[in-house]
């Protein structure tokens, strides 16, 4: 994440682009790992972590936290920005697989896995 960051200019874009460039494509980056594997909480503080520092830094690395992440995690009916916090990604996705299996069995995918790890 850190590689793609460095290629975008910080300084032309402002505080809504910024936030709407980090929820398509920041957040977008580890999505296959997160649908895959549960990740460390330890890597989904960095997401976080890194994700909050774009948003509210500008292009010297200055910038003051005024809001609080859980407010800004908050969806945007409820009154914050919309982002969706690293952890809750992984859950969602890994549960998606847990309803996948348990719903639909006839998928391929799904007798694959059952076979290796129940048998």
């Amino acid at each position: 994440m850190q590689s793609r960051l460095a290629s975008w200019k910080n300084h032309l874009l402002n505080k809504p682009g910024r936030l709407a460039l980090a929820s398509s494509v920041l957040s977008s980056i580890p999505t296959y790992y997160m649908q895959v594997s549960w990740l460390p909480q330890s890597i989904s503080d960095s997401i976080d972590q890194t994700t909050r520092n774009f948003i509210k830094r500008d292009s010297n690395n200055k910038g003051i936290h005024l809001v609080g992440w859980d407010k800004i995690a908050r969806p945007k009916i409820q009154g914050g920005l919309g982002m969706r916090p690293a952890r809750e990604a992984n859950i969602c996705l890994l549960g998606k697989l847990v309803w996948d299996m348990v719903q639909f069995s006839n998928k391929l995918w799904v007798d694959l896995l059952s076979k290796k790890y129940t048998t």
